[in-house]
């Protein structure tokens, strides 16, 4: 097996189309829609694994005060982020479950495209924080991971949704520092993917009060509520699937009220072969069970052969 680092994924998938290449894995709706339109290339596509959000750095301010969450919530142009940035490959996300999941929770809507309701909040917040604001607008940085054209074309959208209310200063940082300053608290809103596990269960690491506190955590958006974490702890400590069901579905809600997050998209993680790539699927667990056999972009190759023709 040869694997080519290729950064920019559109070129890749242009190169499986074209035969250079046996496979790619990836998340770009360019380079998506160029494996769904090649009649030489099968797809594995799986919406399950991974939501696109944007995060807020609740301790730190401006974003301390719900009223910033909740006026950059409502002023996000989610809209023309469907339309210009996932151009059809996956549907926007009101949660970190997708809508066929059990745990959806059907009555949380992700708020977004209502900039009138966000004036009054930045007007009051601009009242009572005056040195947070400029030109009665509140001043905020959006961090993203680059160099990356997709990353910042989102920047763009969301930053010409946010201007009438904030005044937006863009930074882009290698992926790695990128990671490293959230993980440290050193940011105020970032483009971010995570969730997406196949048990939720996965996901109370990322939720917890617990790695919320500290230099580094893994509640990157630093939000506690004890009354979550009982919900959390609680659907671990059982069996009954309905009554995880129904914790999930509070806790959605409970992170729909925080205004920590604005979800996005569910991510479309892809993989696109040739013909000749077989056995990709069709693994088998201890048990005997199916296997995903693309999670988050994840792959088994030790039983993938390649026919001669």
């Amino acid at each position: 097996i040869e694997f080519s680092p290729i950064t920019d994924t559109a070129i890749a998938a242009e190169r499986v189309a074209a035969g250079d290449l046996d496979l790619v894995v990836t998340s770009s709706p360019d380079a998506i829609l160029t494996l769904r339109d090649s009649d030489s290339v099968n797809t594995i596509e799986n919406l399950y694994s991974g939501e696109n959000d944007i995060m807020m750095n609740t301790r730190a301010a401006p974003f301390d005060d719900i009223r910033a969450r909740q006026a950059l919530t409502y002023a996000a142009d989610r809209e023309s982020y469907a339309s210009l940035i996932t151009q059809g490959t996956s549907p926007l996300a009101d949660s970190m479950f997708h809508p066929d999941l059990i745990w959806n929770n059907p009555d949380v809507v992700q708020e977004g495209n209502m900039p009138e309701l966000a004036g009054p909040l930045v007007e009051s917040y601009c009242a009572d924080v005056p040195e947070n604001c400029t030109d009665g607008k509140i001043n905020m940085e959006l961090q993203y991971s680059g160099p990356s054209v997709t990353q910042t074309r989102i920047a763009d959208i969301l930053t010409a949704g946010w201007e009438p209310f904030f005044n937006v200063t863009e930074q882009e940082l290698l992926q790695d520092a990128h990671i490293l300053e959230v993980a440290t608290g050193q940011f105020q809103v970032v483009t971010w993917r995570q969730f997406g596990s196949v048990d939720p269960d996965g996901e109370v690491v990322w939720l917890e009060c617990a790695t919320a506190e500290g230099f580094i955590t893994l509640n990157w958006v630093r939000w506690c509520s004890p009354e979550r974490d009982e919900l959390l702890y609680a659907q671990r400590a059982t069996d009954d699937l309905d009554a995880r069901v129904e914790m999930w579905r509070e806790i959605q809600a409970e992170m729909n009220e925080s205004y920590a997050y604005i979800f996005t998209s569910h991510t479309n993680w892809t993989i696109g072969h040739q013909e000749r790539v077989r056995n990709l699927c069709g693994q088998t667990g201890p048990g005997g069970e199916l296997m995903f056999c693309n999670n988050a972009g994840g792959q088994f190759f030790h039983n993938v052969w390649l026919a001669d023709s």
